[in-house]
């Protein structure tokens, strides 16, 4: 193949778009969340700002900015966060282990991975209600608080 080019990166180093396509793409715990449908490059700077996901055929498709992208390869993608939307149906707990409720919603700032908020169904009812991010300890299998649950004082949600 002939090449023509100045100041980029060598012809073996990089990667054939058309190959990532139909790739995995995991989170940064390594969990399968779909696969590549589209890259996406911008059009004067010519580099990639984001992806595309295929969720699955029941599930909306993401778009992952490139800023939450950790690598791109030929054998697909790996994010550098998990997207908010893999935390709903997931079980809170509070501080003493005692199970909250699930994730029935995820209030995030504007676009981003950021959590504003949750809101829980609570074990055991139908009623929900908001919890802040600032009393969220940790999001992973399950969401912990910070505290042990007292349902006084939270807002409830219609």
């Amino acid at each position: 193949m002939r090449q023509t080019k100045h100041k980029s990166l060598p012809f073996g180093e990089t990667i054939d778009v058309k190959k990532v396509i139909g790739k995995k793409v995991l989170t940064n715990d390594g969990k399968k969340i779909g696969k590549v449908k589209a890259i996406h490059i911008h059009p004067t700077e010519l580099t990639v700002e984001g992806i595309q996901v295929d969720t699955g055929m029941f599930d909306v498709d993401q778009y992952i900015d490139k800023n939450y992208l950790g690598s791109l390869t030929e054998e697909g993608a790996v994010l550098k966060v998990t997207p908010l939307a893999e935390f709903l149906d997931h079980d809170v707990y509070d501080s003493l282990g005692k199970k909250v409720g699930n994730v029935k919603a995820i209030n995030r700032s504007n676009m981003t991975n950021n959590v504003l908020s949750i809101t829980v169904e609570l074990e055991g009812s139908d009623k929900k209600i908001v919890i802040s991010a600032d009393y969220i300890a940790a999001m992973g299998e399950s969401i912990m608080l910070k505290e042990p649950f007292d349902e006084k004082g939270m807002q409830e949600v219609k």
